[in-house]
């Protein structure tokens, strides 16, 4: 995965995102659910570029900061998800 900032001023941030697909749309989920976001979305390239565009917009806070909140949040639910995993394959 490579990610490119495309804007950063005041309290907007625009990355491009090539590689994996899904993920941005996992973190836009997670930006979604902060009341510190004012807006969040995704744009998808052409198919083939295989890039996609994430553009946050904060009401209070850093972007930057809002990003990384959402990215740790989603990183300890997949931690639980593989932890409860884990024990369904032990049944």
């Amino acid at each position: 995965m490579e990610i490119h900032v495309l804007k950063d001023e005041g309290n907007e941030l625009e990355l491009e995102i090539y590689g994996d697909k899904t993920i941005p749309y996992l973190v836009k989920s997670y930006l979604v659910d902060d009341d510190r976001v004012d807006f969040v979305a995704i744009r998808t390239g052409h198919p083939l570029e295989g890039k996609v565009y994430l553009y946050l917009r904060a009401k209070e806070g850093s972007p930057r900061e809002l990003l990384k909140s959402a990215v740790e949040k989603a990183k300890a639910d997949l931690i639980l998800f593989r932890t409860a995993f884990d024990e369904l394959q032990k049944q």
